[in-house]
């Protein structure tokens, strides 16, 4: 894939974590709030979870630091 800002080519890859919570995306600078997180507003669809972690195929331009990631949010 070429990264939309700069056209160069990008490096494949996965943002992953610990598995103990969900990806949760949230609009501007504002945490999420607890009532979010229950009901699982904001929840990133694309993530591979298990009990132990999560993964999302992802693709970074190291020229632009821009990471970009195919998902839904619930």
């Amino acid at each position: 894939m070429n990264c939309p800002y700069c056209n160069k080519e990008m490096k494949k890859g996965v943002v992953s974590g610990d598995g103990r919570s969900t990806v949760i995306f949230s609009e501007g600078d504002k945490p999420t709030k607890l009532l979010d997180r229950l009901d699982g507003s904001g929840a990133l669809l694309s993530q591979k979870r298990t009990l132990s972690r999560f993964t999302i195929d992802a693709c970074f331009c190291k020229d632009c630091r821009k990471l970009i990631i195919d998902t839904d949010v619930k």
